[in-house]
């Protein structure tokens, strides 16, 4: 049975716990401390069987983040994804076989999870950005590989999670600019997952990208699990030398729109 979350769901305490099992529960339960049940924008559902979560499915816009466990239905859940109106859903590759997701384009990447076993030695101040300039500094790095959305949306959404403590910008400064970002893009008292880590195209190669990272990772690595996604092996290679490792693989299906 898929359930939507609302003011009447009683499963909190399962919900919140069945989200610590993986990244994608992560990102999930990030959504809903940020925005809870009340937007049209969002929603949230779990899959019950003999009254356990076996998965939780959520919906931003028309992108979809599934949670899936090895006991989830997943004829029930090919069978409700088949009739959403959705743009995008992502998952756990293993899962890739088990969930009929008709059509779309695919694509896959790592999953990434951080050690704290660095070696590197660059290391440069670091400051928080203002919203406005990181996203600048976003735009000048747009490419097949890394999308950035409209700034709109962005400062709608970084500014809500900053509200809530939920969201951690840093950045490296030359001669009063940002040129290398990363932050936190899903937040919670139990894992973070990095993302939108960018370096101005003319002042790559120097160890900025790096630091930042580093200097997000070893704020949470004590007390949560840091994950961070990739899209190309190039960019796998340059975390595993921060000091993550490889703990998965995603899978995301676009159907355009």
């Amino acid at each position: 049975m898929i359930k939507i979350i609302d003011k009447d769901f009683t499963l909190c305490s399962q919900f919140s716990e069945f989200c610590k099992s993986s990244s994608f529960g992560t990102r999930i339960y990030s959504h809903f401390l940020c925005y809870g049940y009340e937007f049209d924008f969002v929603d949230f559902w779990v899959q019950i069987t003999d009254e356990n979560i076996t998965c939780v499915i959520c919906r931003l816009d028309g992108d979809f983040i599934v949670c899936l466990s090895d006991d989830a239905d997943f004829e029930e859940m090919s069978a409700f994804l088949g009739f959403q109106d959705k743009l995008s859903v992502t998952f756990d590759e293993k899962y890739r076989n088990d969930l009929d997701l008709q059509s779309g384009s695919v694509s896959v990447g790592d999953i990434l999870l951080y050690n704290g076993n660095d070696n590197s030695k660059n290391n440069f101040d670091t400051v928080t950005p203002e919203i406005k300039e990181y996203y600048k500094l976003l735009l000048t790095c747009k490419s097949e590989h890394f999308f950035v959305p409209e700034y709109m949306n962005f400062l709608s959404d970084v500014s809500r999670r900053q509200q809530r403590d939920m969201c951690s910008l840093c950045g490296v400064e030359v001669d009063g600019q940002i040129v290398s970002c990363a932050m936190t893009v899903s937040h919670t008292d139990f894992s973070v997952i990095l993302g939108a880590v960018a370096t101005h195209p003319h002042h790559r190669k120097h160890g900025y990208a790096g630091c930042v990272v580093r200097k997000l990772a070893d704020t949470f690595v004590n007390s949560r699990s840091v994950y961070i996604y990739t899209t190309i092996e190039r960019n796998t290679r340059f975390y595993k030398g921060l000091g993550f490792k490889v703990c998965g693989r995603w899978v995301k299906f676009d159907f355009g729109g």
